[in-house]
């Protein structure tokens, strides 16, 4: 038997297909139904909270954003499409932070 207490979707509960529409939704932002990788990954997604569909547009709730934010960089590091992992260690840098010059991208003299 559950307690009374809200489920929250935790990284292991979600299945394979949810993790990668999860990425793609955090990604790429509010996406039509045509172009969702897995409608059975986005179905698991609003069914526990994380995700809506509206007017043929899907996208994160303010939890499924937080949580792809919060997920392990070494996980998405590893994953074939490195968007994930780039998005989160970009904004993960708190505001005003100094950036190095190998994380910039700019040529060291």
């Amino acid at each position: 038997m559950r307690d009374n207490q809200p489920m929250t979707a935790s990284k292991l509960e979600l299945s394979s297909c949810a993790v990668s529409v999860l990425g793609q939704l955090f990604v790429e932002g509010p996406t039509s139904d045509d172009n969702i990788t897995s409608k059975a990954g986005l179905c698991d997604l609003v069914s526990a909270g994380l995700a809506f569909h509206e007017a043929g547009l899907s996208s994160l709730t303010p939890d499924g954003a937080r949580l792809a934010r919060e997920w392990d960089l070494c996980s998405l590091y590893a994953r074939r499409d490195r968007r994930w992992y780039l998005k989160v260690r970009t904004n993960a840098r708190p505001e005003g932070a100094a950036i190095s010059h190998s994380e910039s991208g700019a040529a060291v003299r």
